[in-house]
């Protein structure tokens, strides 16, 4: 199985928000994040990690595709339930992107609603979830202790993430 790995010189650049960050704590970082899914009507919402996911759910905010794996900081959390139309289960070993999840997530945002169950770890699939999802989708993640990334799907956030991707090995 293929699999991506970003080059050392961006695993700095990954960990700085690859969009807006609203700091603060979801109680606080939920109601802006349904106030700009109002507003801005995306095509798509995509949230990647438990908490956002969990967070999502609770707020009532519709979302697309739900991409979990059952951890938050690194440590086992008692599982989300998040019941969706289609649910997948993918291997995706941490600091990597294999291309079975990759694959995946292309076929799972056609869908009206699904949900993802990474086995390993899901921190770099905002990528993949940035650069196949529509213009004008929303791929929401948490910063951890900092608190919520959005990023607005264009042209632009997915030349900028495409360079990233140029510069990972495959493995």
């Amino acid at each position: 199985m293929t699999s991506f790995r970003p080059a050392p010189s961006d695993l700095v650049r990954l960990k700085t928000p690859l969009g807006q960050l609203f700091p603060g704590t979801p109680t606080e970082t939920m109601p802006k994040l349904k106030v700009i899914v109002q507003q801005s009507k995306p095509s798509k919402v995509t949230t990647v990690g438990d908490v956002v996911s969990r967070e999502t759910l609770a707020a009532g905010i519709q979302v697309g595709l739900r991409i979990v794996d059952q951890m938050t900081l690194r440590k086992r959390i008692s599982p989300v339930e998040i019941k969706a139309e289609r649910t997948y289960r993918v291997k995706n070993p941490a600091g990597v992107i294999t291309s079975e999840a990759w694959d995946t997530i292309r076929e799972a945002l056609k869908d009206r609603e699904a949900v993802i169950f990474v086995d390993g770890e899901e921190d770099l699939l905002a990528i993949p979830a940035v650069l196949e999802s529509p213009d004008n989708a929303l791929v929401v993640y948490g910063q951890p202790s900092e608190g919520l990334v959005v990023v607005t799907v264009s042209p632009q956030t997915k030349s900028d993430v495409r360079k990233i991707m140029n510069r990972m090995t495959k493995e």
